[in-house]
């Protein structure tokens, strides 16, 4: 039985956790005063902007939002060389 009821939980985690991957949001709002942080939660320009209005800082794209412009290349394993 607890078997049975481990199982169903793992598979109910699996589907669950099966959906749409994720992405960045793509703007940060950079805060400015004694901790200079950023929270970079915001899909849109107004979001952001209006969390910075009124405690100081400023708004700037995600640079970790975009996407590679192409895929990366495959791994090539170099052969050793032979000094003969």
């Amino acid at each position: 039985m607890r078997t049975l009821a481990a199982a169903a939980t793992i598979a109910t985690a699996l589907v669950v956790g099966a959906g749409a991957p994720l992405q960045a949001a793509p703007w940060c709002a950079w805060f400015t005063g004694y901790s200079y942080s950023n929270d970079c939660g915001y899909y849109t320009l107004a979001q952001c902007v209006a969390t910075i209005r009124g405690v100081g800082g400023y708004c700037a794209p995600n640079v970790y939002a975009q996407p590679l412009p192409y895929p990366p290349g495959p791994y090539r394993k170099r052969h050793p060389r032979r000094y003969d």
